[in-house]
């Protein structure tokens, strides 16, 4: 359950930032660094996501450069060429690294999600508070408020799939203990 709580976190920011990011047409090296902070983040989240549900690592890197080609294109949309391409060239390298983490950790699959997830979550607040630091002072009025709600159900959600994974997780390990057990 928490991999889909990640899987839409993903979906509902591309839109957001993605907007927001075409909301003020600005072209400087701020602009060029927050969206490749994201992307990066987005691609890692989408490698590790893709590989828990596809083992192969080969497929999984191939589907998982895939699908962050397709929700940096989103996020991207209209911007300039070189904010496009540094977002690119970002998610080569964040969809591989993120599906040979995943591989590589699956007894810490949960804990691996959560970190990653908040990541994420942690560079598209930073990037929307940063984006408008030139409109308004303090960092904290400058994140819209669209961001600061996803944001907050976001944590919720993880929160509450966290829990419900960990106790199956554990009532499984207690069953089949169990099982072996009576054996």
């Amino acid at each position: 359950m928490i991999a889909f709580v990640s899987l839409i976190s993903i979906v509902l920011f591309t839109l957001l930032l993605g907007s927001l990011f075409r909301g003020q047409h600005k072209e400087n090296y701020l602009t060029s660094c927050l969206s490749m902070f994201v992307a990066m983040t987005k691609s890692t989240l989408i490698g590790i996501l893709v590989a828990l549900w596809i083992p192969d690592i080969v497929f999984s890197t191939i589907i998982a450069i895939l699908l962050s080609f397709l929700f940096i294109s989103i996020m991207t949309y209209q911007l300039a060429t070189k904010i496009v391409l540094e977002c690119l060239s970002a998610l080569f390298m964040g969809s591989m690294m993120g599906t040979m983490l995943s591989i590589m950790t699956t007894e810490n699959e949960i804990i691996s999600l959560l970190f990653f997830t908040s990541l994420y979550l942690i560079s598209c607040i930073i990037s929307a508070g940063l984006w408008n630091k030139d409109h308004v002072q303090n960092f904290f009025k400058g994140i819209p408020t669209k961001v600061t709600i996803t944001s907050l159900l976001i944590v919720i959600l993880l929160a509450f799939t966290t829990v419900v994974d960990l106790l199956s997780l554990t009532t499984s390990e207690v069953e089949r203990e169990h099982h072996e057990h009576h054996e």
